[in-house]
């Protein structure tokens, strides 16, 4: 494979995840992990349907009324592609 090829498959997968970033910011994410994401965000008041697990009760005790803690699910991860086409790669081979 010449680096030229190898340059026309990276910019392939390129594309398609630049597709992939703005369908997630359109609201278009499901994610299959559920549950509270990593990253806290806020606290706010309590709405009806609210999962009261995610309760704060610190919070619910200074204000007297209930608030629940808001947690944001960490999407966007930095990838590093590290593609070794140097002669070397081919040193041993028949």
């Amino acid at each position: 494979m010449t680096p030229e090829e190898l340059i026309k498959k990276v910019r392939k997968i390129e594309i398609r995840t630049k597709a992939l970033s703005h369908q997630i910011f359109a609201g278009e994410y499901h994610s299959a992990f559920k549950g509270r994401g990593m990253a806290f965000s806020e606290v706010r008041e309590y709405s009806y349907g609210d999962d009261v697990r995610s309760m704060d009760w610190n919070v619910t005790a200074r204000m007297s009324a209930p608030y629940v803690k808001v947690f944001e699910e960490e999407r966007e991860l930095t990838v590093v592609l590290m593609v070794d086409v140097s002669r070397s790669g081919l040193f041993g081979k028949a």
